[in-house]
Parts: C-alpha cells; structure tokens; sequence
C-alpha cells in the first residue's frame, strides 16, 4: 500500500490521489514559501498512515547469504551497532537499526540496506511487537495494532508526541503464507517526509 504526504499540511494520502485531500495540494508539489516558512513542525494529525509494506521470504534468505551473499550482507559489532552497511533480511532488523528500501515502491519485500546510523539513511527502526494468533489481520487491523503499539513507541523514541512530529511512521507486516507459518512481526520504523537523507540517529531528536 503506497502513500505519500502532502508537502503543504503533511496529510498521508491514497496512492492514486492526485491531489491531497485535505488541504487540495497537487501530488509533487511543493507548498508555498509562506506556508511551508511557518513552522518545521506538522500539525496535528489524526491516524499514523505513513505506508504499509508487506514482508516476505522470512525462512528462505538465510541460505541465500549462505551461498555467497555474505560479501554484501550488513555487519554488526558485538553490542548488535551496524558496523558496514549491506543487505540485511528485513526480519533482522533491531531497534535502532538505520536502513533504505531496496525498491520503496515494492508492495512485497524480503531484504533492506541496512546503513550506520552516521550514514545518509532514509529509514529507523522504533518498535519491533508480535500481534496475537489467529487468522491473517486486514489493512485496519495492522493499522490499529500500529496506533497502539508503535505510536506510544514513537513517543517515547523520539521524544515527541506523534500528533505534534513532521515525522511519520511506515511499518512492514508478515504476508499471508509467512502468518500462517508462525510470523505475526510488525516492525515499525520513522522517516521523516521531507528529508530522504537522514545523518544521525532519530532517538530523541524531540522534531
């Protein structure tokens, strides 16, 4: 599920719109100097939207870096820091880990280049949790165990309040067949929309 956010009033908006619903904004335009002048900070915001992706191959990608992967695979030291970036199983990824998408307009995805956190990175990981068993969970209920896990998480990670940030959230989510073998993780990381370049850890960065 692709979205993106409106320049202007920051709302998350639907894939196909044209236009952000609710400020009328066009799709890749930027908002006025006035406007965008008035304050780094977004207004308040009523859901946690930043985008889904849906997380595959989490059995398999082990003996892919096993066969000769591992030149490129990302290094840790032994506190679990990413010392050299490289493709990492997204299943992998901790807390505090930095990262970029292979492809940010995949519906499905397995892996991500995991970065130091020192390095230009687009992407942080805030919250790792398990949803319950049962059967595989619609887009609102991952969106609804998103509100109430990762947001709460969110505010104690960056030390702001998710409704008063200009950073939003995008979280990955077991497909169908991985659930169904036992794989109920939601990972949920921040970005910030309005930079894809991040330096530095996000952790308390109070914005």
């Amino acid at each position: 599920m692709n979205r993106w956010v409106c320049l202007r009033c920051y709302t998350s908006n639907e894939d196909s719109a044209a236009a952000c619903a609710k400020c009328g904004l066009l799709r890749g335009s930027m908002a006025p100097a006035e406007t965008a002048s008035a304050s780094p900070i977004a207004p308040p915001r009523s859901s946690p939207w930043g985008g889904l992706l849906r997380r595959f191959g989490w059995v398999a990608v082990v003996g892919v870096f096993a066969i000769g992967g591992a030149i490129f695979a990302a290094q840790r030291d032994d506190s679990g820091a990413i010392t050299q970036g490289g493709s990492l199983p997204i299943s992998d990824l901790r807390v505090g880990d930095c990262f970029d998408p292979q492809d940010i307009d995949a519906q499905e995805a397995d892996e991500v280049n995991a970065k130091r956190c020192d390095e230009g990175h687009q992407f942080e990981m805030i919250s790792i949790g398990n949803m319950p068993d049962g059967g595989y969970p619609s887009d609102a209920d991952f969106e609804g165990y998103v509100a109430d896990v990762c947001l709460p998480a969110f505010d104690d990670y960056i030390g702001l309040p998710y409704e008063s940030s200009r950073l939003d959230i995008y979280w990955y989510v077991p497909v169908e067949e991985g659930w169904n073998q036992g794989d109920h993780e939601v990972q949920c990381a921040v970005y910030d929309p309005l930079d894809s370049q991040l330096i530095g850890s996000l952790r308390d960065a109070v914005r």
